[in-house]
């Protein structure tokens, strides 16, 4: 997918130029004119005239007044990447001069009524759109409130210009990170929520800022699985393969690698959040292992589970690690023992778990259902099942994924809950209403969920890019 960057100056209520402009991003193969219509709604155009008839516009180059064409895909226009636009309405000789180019000896005017978008065409525009991050802010009710609009009823009377309400902006793009050459597998914020480093299936860590500057990389020998970055921000792991590795976080330096504890693949890492932090590493050999982050050598290993290891999540000292074999495990750091019976839904593999900071636990897998737990370090009911001691305290469960869910994230506060996998849906949800804030679909799976220490950026991986997003509700 090739993007590239228009700035749209937009002008004051007496025609000149207003000193701010706005930044967008587009697909080249996105096409034109379903483009801007959705580009003037989102930016609040009137979109009708004072008789209720569309008002379609056109984007016209600064650099030599050229407009381009509504017809056909960016890919077949000509501009550079960072070139400005102004937002115009097109006039009927414009129209007709279009038609003409696009259909040789075709002199039958284009009408005002061609430019309108049929609900397919809207939803499509939508989807697409939303994947750059522009048009995503639309709200469900300004959507409805498009595709619901009766025609216009033919009549004398004058009705008043309508002036177009603002509509908010509950998600808008910030960053698209594209240095990874294959699909990125993980994702994680520095403390201070300055930098990110990411990793996937090109063997490749890249640590880099907010406005996707790198700062360092490395370069492995087989696939980045998981990455995580240490509470005092002093530290970044690295899973890769059946090694662990220790960096300095500020300057790249490795600190410490360790391949032996390890049997099979990790396949994901965490810290617990103390005064002097533990690293956590868990894997297909069933077992997890805690590391002196000092030392950089095993203090305990839980082998509580009979199936490899898929996810963990920590909070505090607690961790809590799901299975390939259905079951979550909750357990202490420090003393590398259960805190109570374990959790269970179905057999069917778990691939992302997430603790709040209010210690509700969400965990989620091939199902697509995510499962919530009030308080995952305590349990009420417990009986002696075939893997032990169960827990059989009842889960909240959100159905919305239709396939499996492999990236969960809970905002710093806790309120939000971000959800993504190969549904190739990003779900944001209240945890007060247990109810889907933003649905918002994906040209690619999610594979990679973040939330910063502000908890106003997301960061979500979805094929060879990371992306950035400001969340507003």
């Amino acid at each position: 997918m090739a993007l590239r960057q228009l700035v749209i100056v937009r002008p004051s209520l007496q025609g000149t130029y207003a000193s701010k402009s706005i930044q967008v991003w587009v697909d080249d193969q996105a096409a034109v004119g379903p483009w801007v219509s959705t580009l003037v709604a989102r930016l609040g155009y009137p979109l009708v005239d004072s008789y209720g008839s569309p008002l379609p516009y056109c984007l016209r180059l600064a650099s030599d007044g050229r407009i381009l064409p509504t017809r056909g895909r960016f890919a077949d226009i000509d501009f550079p990447s960072g070139s400005s636009f102004s937002i115009e309405p097109v006039k009927l000789e414009e129209l007709q001069l279009e038609a003409k180019g696009s259909k040789g000896s075709r002199t039958t005017p284009v009408s005002v009524a061609d430019m309108r978008l049929s609900r397919r065409s809207l939803i499509s525009v939508l989807a697409s759109f939303s994947f750059l991050g522009l048009g995503s802010g639309m709200t469900t009710s300004f959507a409805q409130h498009l595709l619901s609009r009766r025609p216009p009823m033919k009549t004398p009377a004058k009705v008043s210009v309508q002036t177009p309400a603002t509509v908010s902006a509950p998600i808008t793009l910030r960053t698209v990170f594209d240095q990874h050459q294959q699909t990125v597998r993980t994702l994680t914020w520095s403390p201070d929520g300055r930098l990110l480093a990411s990793g996937g299936n090109d063997s490749k860590l890249f640590v880099w800022n907010v406005d996707g500057a790198v700062l360092y990389q490395h370069q492995f020998f087989a696939h980045v699985r998981s990455l995580a970055w240490s509470p005092d921000g002093a530290q970044l792991l690295a899973a890769v393969a059946n090694v662990v590795f220790f960096f300095d976080a500020h300057t790249g330096k490795l600190l410490a690698e360790d391949g032996v504890h390890h049997t099979t693949s990790i396949t994901s890492l965490g810290w617990t959040q103390e005064t002097v932090p533990r690293a956590i590493s868990a894997g297909t050999d069933k077992m997890a292992i805690v590391w002196d982050a000092q030392l950089h050598q095993p203090q305990e290993i839980f082998r509580g589970h009979t199936s490899p290891i898929e996810t963990l999540a920590t909070l505090s000292t607690t961790v809590a690690t799901a299975s390939d074999g259905g079951v979550t495990r909750v357990w202490s750091a420090l003393s590398g023992q259960e805190m109570h019976g374990y959790y269970f839904q179905n057999a069917r593999p778990l691939r992302a778990a997430a603790f709040s900071s209010q210690g509700i636990l969400a965990v989620s897998g091939d199902d697509g259902t995510i499962a919530l737990w009030g308080d995952g370090r305590t349990c009420q009911r417990q009986v002696p099942a075939a893997f032990g001691v169960q827990c059989l305290d009842g889960a909240i469960h959100l159905r919305k994924h239709a396939h499996p869910v492999r990236a969960l994230a809970f905002s710093l506060d806790g309120r939000w809950l971000a959800s993504g996998g190969d549904d190739k849906q990003l779900i944001i949800w209240s945890i007060q209403t247990m109810k889907p804030l933003l649905v918002q679909p994906k040209q690619e799976p999610l594979t990679a969920l973040a939330w910063s220490s502000s908890g106003n950026l997301l960061g979500g991986a979805s094929g060879q890019h990371v992306t950035l997003w400001h969340i507003q509700i």
